[in-house]
């Protein structure tokens, strides 16, 4: 049982390095990595979040969010207001320049990860949700200790 569980769990590692190296080099063509588009989607999604919502939406640190959100307001893709009730922290929002790259972006990786997932059986599709939404779950409640 487990070496089942370890070719499980390289089968579910290799799916994913996959589908980010299609990513990466998707997003390159746009001048963006995979963090900075998912910032791009989570604020077109949710105007007005805080550092620390976008830091729980994209599943990294506070402190890695936050130099993430430096650079692209450095770059101009974001704005910030103050928070109307903390004023510590600010509400996060899409610049001109980023709400327009990311509706130039969305439309085509939108399609490519459909051609992307073409690639697989239509009828294998229904099955392989179930189950990796089931182990999405799992996963997701697990409580997160390192590996190593």
């Amino acid at each position: 049982m487990t070496e089942l569980k370890l070719q499980l769990y390289g089968s579910l590692k290799a799916i994913f390095l996959h589908i980010d190296n299609h990513e990466k080099a998707f997003l390159a063509q746009f001048g963006l990595n995979i963090p900075r588009y998912f910032v791009l989607f989570h604020l077109n999604n949710k105007p007005g979040i805080t550092n620390m919502d976008l830091s729980d939406l994209l599943l990294c640190t506070k402190s890695n969010t936050s130099r993430i959100v430096q650079g692209m307001f450095k770059d101009g893709y974001l704005t910030r207001l103050g928070h109307p009730d903390d004023g510590r922290s600010f509400q996060l929002y899409l610049s001109e320049k980023g709400k327009a790259l990311f509706d130039e972006v969305q439309p085509a990786f939108n399609q490519k990860i459909v051609e992307l997932m073409s690639l697989i059986d239509s009828d294998k599709i229904d099955p392989y949700l179930r189950v990796s939404q089931s182990i999405e779950h799992i996963l997701a409640s697990a409580r997160q200790t390192p590996l190593l």
